[in-house]
């Protein structure tokens, strides 16, 4: 088993080559306890769980398990096409550990998405065999009305898709606004649901997946690290 040393620590927290590393160090950019670290080939008893590089304090976590709380207006894409990326709101660094997007949010829909480093984990959440719930509250043009909803529950037929498509849970919020559950995911389909009925979404927010909930603390395009809780409810 390698030993860990501090510039390999660095590496694998996305801070660059070794050879990038060992020049972080040597450089007096890094710190240990406030301790700043001359050696990048000192080896390191246990990882600390926090390490200060160029007087930014980061978490020393591998496996990377994030929440945001998206705006409207970014892409879930490393390549956005027609919108700024999601991932513009991560450090470099993270992003070179593998980051990436758990399921998506359409650049005009808002609220909890999620990021893993870990295939695994990205696997089991999207996963159509887990039907993993998503929760998404919206806002519609017109009334909803009990026929709406009726249909919705019984299930709507998309186009383009085999199936239909079935509304999990559905709470009436208000005249416009709705609570709505559903399994799959895919493209718009919260909205194509809503015109299947002829309504239309004017608003989405994705408020939770599974039993993990979007965070009201985190501002619009904030993030934070899940909790050891959190992971754990997606198994």
């Amino acid at each position: 088993m390698q030993k860990l040393t501090v510039e390999r620590l660095l590496a694998r927290l996305g801070f660059g080559s070794r050879k990038e590393c060992r020049a972080l160090v040597r450089s007096g950019l890094v710190e240990i306890s406030g301790r700043a670290v001359e050696d990048p080939f000192e080896e390191l008893a246990e990882k600390p769980e926090t390490i200060a590089v160029n007087g930014e304090n980061v978490s020393t976590r591998e496996e990377l398990y994030v929440m945001m709380n998206k705006p409207c207006g970014l892409e879930c894409s490393h390549k956005p096409r027609d919108h700024e990326s999601v991932f513009e709101k991560f450090p470099v660094r993270m992003l070179e550990m593998g980051l990436n997007c758990v399921g998506r949010l359409d650049a005009d829909s808002h609220g909890l998405l999620l990021f893993s480093n870990q295939g695994q984990f990205i696997h089991r959440v999207e996963s159509p065999k887990k039907g993993m719930l998503k929760t998404y509250v919206a806002k519609l043009a017109r009334p909803i009305t009990d026929a709406q909803i009726r249909l919705l529950k019984e299930g709507v037929q998309l186009k383009g898709e085999k199936k239909p498509f079935v509304a999990r849970a559905l709470e009436k919020i208000s005249e416009k606004d709705v609570r709505i559950s559903i399994a799959e995911g895919v493209y718009h389909e919260v909205r194509r649901m809503f015109a299947a009925v002829s309504n239309h979404v004017e608003d989405l927010e994705r408020v939770s997946i599974g039993n993990v909930t979007l965070d009201p603390l985190l501002e619009l395009g904030s993030w934070r690290f899940l909790s050891a809780e959190e992971v754990a409810e997606f198994g």
